[in-house]
């Protein structure tokens, strides 16, 4: 029974305590506020866009990727699924489902666009479009053109400052923890509750600015720096299972957070 113990001691000291890294973030996090005025500026090239196309080509009938296609209503959909996820657009939804339908017509327009010659009329309001279209489809973890399955999700000011707060309880929680531990010298109890109280301090500092509108990405960076210095202690082989089991809980907040600031592996489409 003590050999099984240790052994699954050992386990999750490898699940738990593994370093954590990040991949490198491809811009600064977009506010809830930031966000609107990007489908503002979306749907606003949209219409430059079609204000610029040839009258007779917009009434025409051409071959793309679902077969042929009344070129008139495929702009007026994509008109609808650009204002669509506009105004779905909510602290409590993000429309990551609209969004994804924006992007999947404008990857498909893109590629026609791109297929026409030099002198094709509407081709620089376009090439202008899809930077804003890049810029959306970066706020949701994804690239433009879209891969047809890529994963869609942003996680909004809300959710990202609530995430914060509970990292924030929980490295208290892990604190606490630390402090019952016998397994650490007191030198190494010390330092590690010192960690957790900057941990908490950092998670406190993204959930204000989140929550403010406020850039956050740095404090961000601060949390999972923390997260790595603990994670890479000589200590943290030595945690107890109750330790490993408050370090552990934080995991899923963690690749919250990780998603709300696009520093980890592109979210799941939801």
């Amino acid at each position: 029974m003590k050999k099984t113990v240790t052994v699954l001691v050992l386990a999750l000291v490898g699940a738990l305590v593994a370093p954590w890294t990040l991949r490198a973030q491809t811009a600064e996090r977009l506010s809830d506020k930031d966000v609107k005025a990007l489908f503002e500026e979306v749907e606003h090239r949209r219409d430059r866009f079609e204000d610029a196309l040839d009258g007779g080509f917009k009434n025409s009938i051409v071959r793309g990727p679902r077969g042929e296609a009344n070129v008139k209503k495929y702009l007026d959909d994509f008109q609808r699924e650009v204002g669509q996820a506009k105004d779905r657009f909510k602290p409590d939804y993000a429309a990551s489902t609209e969004v994804r339908a924006a992007l999947t017509r404008g990857a498909e327009i893109d590629g026609f666009v791109r297929s026409q010659p030099s002198q094709f009329k509407g081709a620089s309001e376009w090439d202008r479009l899809a930077v804003e279209l890049r810029r959306l489809a970066g706020v949701y973890g994804a690239s433009f053109p879209l891969a047809q399955d890529a994963a869609v999700r942003r996680i909004n000011d809300k959710e990202a400052a609530a995430t914060a707060e509970q990292l924030a309880a929980q490295a208290g929680l892990f604190k606490k923890a630390v402090g019952n531990d016998k397994a650490l010298t007191a030198a190494e109890r010390d330092s590690l509750k010192r960690s957790a109280d900057d941990l908490g301090k950092a998670a406190k500092s993204v959930k204000s600015r989140t929550s403010s509108g406020k850039p956050a990405t740095g404090e961000a960076r601060q949390v999972f720096d923390l997260v790595s210095s603990i994670e890479r202690s000589p200590a943290a082989q030595k945690f107890s299972p109750a330790t490993l089991s408050s370090w552990g809980v934080m995991r899923s907040n963690l690749s919250k957070l990780e998603q709300a600031f696009n520093l980890g592996a592109p979210a799941v489409a939801r």
